[in-house]
């Protein structure tokens, strides 16, 4: 399954730089602090990358097993979709057996 990511329209962002950046929701009025990751993480889900993706770029960028990054993206990435950040588009292939 492929999962990829619709960040919300009424999300805006400060530039990130090392530090982090900075998540507004117009919509609710709710303002996000991401660390350096996470502000990378955001970078790559306006890229447009699947979950898959996203793991790959961090496996590359960062020493980390893979299980890993998986275990602490998944947590993050729901944290956006409950507070109405990003919004999950899953494509999923279909196997017949």
């Amino acid at each position: 399954m492929m999962t990829q990511f619709k960040i919300n329209q009424e999300v805006r962002t400060t530039p990130s730089d090392e530090d982090g950046s900075v998540l507004i929701n117009l919509e609710s009025g709710k303002v996000f602090s991401l660390n350096g990751v996470g502000a990378k993480v955001w970078t790559m889900l306006e890229q447009r990358l699947t979950f898959e993706g996203l793991l790959d770029s961090l496996a590359r960028e960062y020493e980390v097993p893979r299980q890993q990054l998986k275990d602490d993206l998944e947590p993050f990435i729901h944290d956006l979709e409950r507070n109405g950040l990003v919004q999950a588009n899953s494509r999923a292939s279909i196997h017949h057996n």
